[in-house]
């Protein structure tokens, strides 16, 4: 079948031998199922993509560009270089397929499937779909032609054993960066890498003098010169020597080098943030609303550098309050398609580490004059908001303002002067009464996210305090108090406004976007709490009001840390998306990121929507599309992906050379896991997991019951099942694989 489709002839354009060819542009239109959705995004219209593919569908053979363009009946240039851009995305999300000859057919004509492979340790795989559905198997001599994180368009060629959809690999369409770390092996003179991901599965072999000088055991950084095509594993060279010894001080250079992050700003980048202004000259102020005597504060943690947000509230005679939240004007200091939005947008995120962040702007616009310092003039997008006493916004609006904080406040701060500790209230002297009101307006949006059935998952998070070598000295929960949540209330209150201003603008955007829980995992979650007595409605039917009503019956109870963590796990995944479709966690129909631009592009690009919408009829042209920002939607929500995955691996390995230094050491913890091979448990007093190995549990022989969620002893009886409280003991923590084995030195408590 991809034989005959690549031999095929494309089909030439007719538009010089047809004098009717203007007459398919009202045909085309009439049949486009989409036709008034791409009016109301455009100014211009084009056909949808719902419309190219049902043409290249009905089409015997592949089609040149050209004479797609004269079917849809597209005559002017600019709709010819519109259509152009719209095959490109179609081709980059692997729904048409170009041949050699430069003609476009439909992927799914030749039932080709585009997603990015993830690997298992044991050499198979699996296909997920960009489309979404069901993941495709792919066998380990499929494996052998790609690496975890690689592009590809596969074929669906039968079904394996398990009944599993099996899959084959046609084509790569992109590779993973091609950075990993490893450890060097040397055997008969010639060096391997050893990827430390484990879902890197071939070993990378070092061509012959590009070992730069690197022992045998000796952590590295290898760069991918050959990929592996299924007849030779991967080929590279090593570019990096980290060390000998996998130690704390290493754990965050491995992460930067394992994901490929930024550490360095090239010269054309530093050029760029050394020509920028380091204050607000008056020439900036024309345009803007003065705001400099609202007495706006920032709260944020105590090490906090990059202050993006500012706040400041008062409480309405007839109720209600008027809320102003103020936003670092980003877009102002990185122009579109300047070197720096170049850099920003590779980069796509901030990346934090414990005593350490990878930025996305260069530290004199992130810390410097994008930074709403106190005391100093900052330029600032403010959207200000009529809350009434039910905690809706009844009013909002967006400009662009020049602003003044009047200081810089910290959780701790606030907290202590909410709780009434002693002095805190005095210290904060003429603030206290805007910190107050702020609080009162809280109650009443909190009130109102309780009411409309926001899903609250209040887990504290850990902390890491590192020494100047970098190693762990302690760790803690960190627990979220009013101080946080009043911050975040008044941020998602702005992200909202923000999300149903572009909606009535139609101006293209990104929107931040969770769906309800994928069916399958709905249904895994069912049958658990089955297991501790406990409902949710069916799938079609659940509403976020049902999750958080659940959360509040289990609050109390012994397993309520196991329960909060599946109910955590169950849900979707949140992304970027160039349409609006909702936020299930947050119960809201509509929501964006646009309080953080110096720390997400997202947010940036929201406010260059905003900005644009903001000049009304002098908008000219907009420098986006729908088409870019579906393309910006997919490549943002892959940068916050690559950053969780380094933020997580960091935390798990800081997590164990803490438990290092605690060999020997008992907890209590919950089994939060069983398994044919044994439990996980999780300590309660450090909130880290580890596992208890089979043959660490009292001798017996042990059956494994998969529907019960338990192991049970032969001889004893005794079973060991979810939500158990145990005494453990820690045994061993390794940094390299970043697991903890425990063992259990009592039985159940």
């Amino acid at each position: 079948m991809i034989k005959k489709f690549f031999s095929k002839k494309p089909a030439a354009s007719t538009a010089a031998k047809s004098p009717k060819a203007g007459k398919s542009k009202s045909r085309a239109a009439l049949h486009d199922p989409q036709a008034a959705r791409e009016a109301a995004r455009y100014e211009h219209p084009i056909p949808s993509r719902e419309a190219i593919l049902a043409l290249l569908e009905s089409h015997a053979a592949p089609m040149l560009q050209s004479a797609l363009a004269d079917a849809l009946g597209l005559l002017e240039d600019s709709q010819r270089e519109a259509l152009g851009k719209r095959l490109a995305a179609m081709l980059r999300d692997g729904q048409l397929l170009q041949n050699r000859r430069s003609g476009y057919a439909p992927a799914q004509k030749l039932d080709l499937i585009a997603g990015h492979v993830i690997a298992n340790a044991e050499g198979f795989g699996f296909l997920r779909a960009d489309a979404g559905g069901d993941d495709l198997y792919l066998a380990p001599v499929e494996m052998r032609k790609v690496l975890h994180g690689d592009r590809v368009l596969a074929s669906v060629v039968g079904v394996d054993k398990r009944g599993r959809r099996q899959g084959a690999i046609v084509e790569v369409l992109e590779r993973r960066s091609p950075r990993l770390v490893g450890r060097i092996a040397r055997a008969r003179g010639i060096a391997t890498v050893v990827p430390d991901d484990k879902r890197l599965h071939q070993p990378v072999l070092i061509a012959a003098g590009q070992e730069m000088g690197a022992g045998d055991g000796q952590i590295v950084v290898a760069e991918i010169t050959d990929p592996p095509d299924g007849t030779h594993g991967p080929i590279g060279r090593v570019v990096e020597l980290l060390g000998e010894k996998l130690n704390a001080s290493l754990i965050v250079r491995m992460a930067i080098a394992a994901h490929d992050l930024p550490q360095h700003w090239s010269a054309e980048v530093s050029a760029a943030a050394a020509a920028t202004e380091l204050q607000v000259n008056v020439a900036e102020h024309a345009g803007r609303a003065d705001l400099r005597a609202l007495p706006f504060v920032t709260i944020d943690g105590e090490d906090a550098r990059d202050f993006d947000d500012a706040v400041h509230a008062v409480p309405l005679r007839e109720g209600g309050f008027r809320l102003w939240v103020a936003i670092a004007d980003v877009a102002h200091y990185v122009p579109i398609g300047s070197v720096l939005d170049r850099e920003a947008e590779a980069r796509g995120t901030s990346v934090y580490f414990p005593g350490f962040v990878v930025p996305m702007l260069p530290e004199v616009l992130s810390n410097g004059i994008c930074s709403l310092k106190p005391e100093v003039e900052r330029l600032a997008l403010v959207c200000e908001m009529r809350v009434d006493a039910d905690g809706s916004v009844s009013r909002a609006r967006f400009e662009h303002a020049i602003i003044r904080s009047h200081a810089r406040l910290t959780y701790t701060q606030v907290w202590q002067a909410l709780s009434d500790a002693t002095g805190a209230r005095q210290a904060l002297g003429a603030l206290w009464p805007a910190i107050a009101d702020l609080h009162a307006l809280y109650r009443v949006l909190a009130q109102a996210r309780s009411t409309r059935g926001a899903i609250e998952f209040d887990s504290p998070e850990m902390q890491f305090r590192l020494d100047a070598k970098g190693e762990v000295q302690a760790m803690g929960a960190y627990e979220r108090n009013d101080a946080h949540r009043l911050i975040e209330e008044c941020m998602i209150a702005a992200n909202v406004q923000a999300a149903r201003f572009l909606e009535r603008q139609r101006v293209p955007a990104l929107y931040r976007v969770h769906d309800k829980p994928p069916a399958e995992k709905y249904a895994d979650l069912l049958e658990f709490l089955r297991e501790f007595k406990l409902r949710l409605p069916a799938w079609d039917a659940v509403t976020p009001k049902d999750f958080a009503h659940l959360l509040l019956r289990v609050r109390e109870r012994p397993e309520a840390l196991l329960l909060q963590s599946v109910l955590l796990r169950s849900q979707s995944l949140a992304v970027y998306k160039a349409a609006n479709a909702g936020h299930f966690g947050l119960a809201l129909d509509a929501y964006t990121h646009f309080t953080s631009p110096i720390r997400r592009y997202p947010d940036l690009l929201v406010h260059r929507a905003i900005g644009h919408a903001l000049k009304q009829g002098q908008r000219g042209e907009y420098a986006y599309n729908i088409e870019a920002m579906t393309t910006l939607a997919q490549h943002c929500s892959r940068r916050e992906r690559v950053a969780d995955e380094a933020e997580r691996e960091v935390d798990e390995r800081y997590q164990c050379a803490f438990m290092e230094r605690h060999v020997g050491a008992r907890y209590a913890g919950v089994i939060t896991g069983v398994t044919s091979f044994g439990l996980f448990v999780e300590m309660i007093e450090t909130r880290i997991s580890g596992l208890v190995h089979v043959t660490q549990l009292p001798a017996d022989f042990y059956h494994f019951e998969a529907q019960r969620r338990l192991l049970q002893g032969e001889r004893s009886k005794r079973s060991y099942r979810l939500g158990d409280r145990v005494q453990v003991q820690v045994l061993r923590a390794s940094l390299e694989d970043r697991k903890i084995d425990l063992r259990l030195v009592e039985g159940r408590d």
